[in-house]
């Protein structure tokens, strides 16, 4: 009975693995500088590209290539686009476009579905 108990915490044991938490890193920023035009699609409830580096002056599109709405905002309402920015209702198949015309990094995010973010770091020429 010992033995059996002793396997069985043995095999317990190993099977946990490690307590840590996996840490997934960020993704890196996809470089589009010198680009007068970037898209960004909205697919499977993500952005992709996530995380972008543009040039100032630089025209980003947002597609909607779901068959979900979602829509396109600021991730924080203090952040200053340098423009009004943002879409309340993307629909399957459009788009919307901002041109970033300030240097700085820009979160937004789909605020119908949560975890859908991404980010503009924009730079000078």
């Amino acid at each position: 009975m010992l033995l059996v108990a002793l396997a069985c915490l043995l095999v317990g044991a190993t099977a946990c693995g490690s307590s840590k938490p996996k840490v997934v890193p960020p993704p890196t920023p996809v470089d589009m500088r010198g680009r007068a035009q970037v898209d960004v699609d909205a697919r499977g409830n993500q952005f992709s590209p996530v995380d972008i580096i543009v040039t100032v002056g630089t025209r980003v599109t947002f597609h909607n290539q779901d068959a979900v709405t979602h829509n396109v905002k600021k991730s924080a309402d203090a952040v200053d686009f340098g423009a009004p920015f943002g879409d309340d209702s993307l629909n399957p198949g459009q788009a919307y476009s901002f041109t970033f015309a300030k240097v700085g990094t820009f979160h937004y995010t789909c605020t119908i579905h949560t975890a859908m973010d991404g980010e503009v770091q924009v730079v000078a020429k």
